[in-house]
């Protein structure tokens, strides 16, 4: 890793969105990063992990102070994809953050997410990611929000690229962060490990949700081991009733 590490910026709210020019912002204040961003040209919301197929897709360079930019005519995936080769950056990216998403993405709602298929299609490359998602409520949030929002986030981030210099990092997940409404006032908490799906609920109580995900949730794992055990019953009764 550089001196100065190489952070990526994609979302699934295009690239004129307010959650991502805040997010660029604050990372180019800190002076502490060269930024760059990929992301896609029109709002994409809810696409999942969707990816452009049988067409191709198109970048166009764009002014962003501070980051070096390209506008993507593609899905969140596509623009993690092309933004970690080396088509439009000379290098690969030391992180990759898909955000700052315009309303959450916890619980069964990461299915459907443009913002945590851009991180996921990251850690699919073998790159560190952070997905993040501030909970917009219509007539309570501001656009402000937004910059503390991604504020709020910088030490992970800074902890994160830490691990990842001194090769601590773990590489078979990547982060999924939701900030709540009021994040002007957010409840911190220690730490809180827990086999239950609380993210939803910790949102909702004011405190910022820090979730690692991976390929596989852990109640595809859970089902993995049954049907380990189930399949082989149902072929041998199978094979009894022949």
């Amino acid at each position: 890793m550089a001196a100065r590490p190489t952070i990526m910026v994609t979302n699934d709210d295009g690239i004129d969105a307010a959650g991502l020019r805040a997010l660029v912002r604050v990372l180019v204040a800190t002076d502490r990063y060269e930024v760059r961003v990929c992301a896609p040209d029109s709002e994409k919301s809810a696409v999942s992990h969707g990816i452009s197929w049988r067409h191709p897709v198109s970048a166009k360079q764009v002014e962003i102070e501070g980051a070096k930019a390209f506008a993507v005519s593609g899905t969140p995936a596509d623009c993690a994809s092309l933004g970690a080769s080396d088509a439009l950056f000379p290098s690969i990216p030391d992180l990759v953050l898909s955000g700052m998403n315009m309303g959450s993405n916890c619980g069964y709602h990461i299915v459907y997410s443009g913002t945590v298929a851009g991180a996921r299609e990251a850690f699919f490359n073998g790159i560190p990611s952070i997905s993040m998602s501030y909970d917009w409520v219509a007539g309570m949030s501001t656009v402000e929000d937004y910059t503390f929002a991604a504020e709020a986030c910088l030490p992970i981030i800074s902890a994160v690229l830490a691990d990842i210099k001194n090769q601590k990092y773990p590489r078979r997940c990547f982060l999924n962060i939701d900030l709540p409404t009021n994040i002007r006032s957010h409840k911190v908490i220690e730490h809180q490990i827990s086999e239950d799906d609380i993210d939803v609920q910790s949102l909702k109580e004011g405190y910022i949700s820090v979730t690692p995900l991976g390929a596989l949730s852990p109640a595809e794992v859970d089902c993995q081991t049954f049907f380990n055990d189930w399949l082989p019953g149902v072929l041998e009764r199978t094979s009894s009733a022949l």
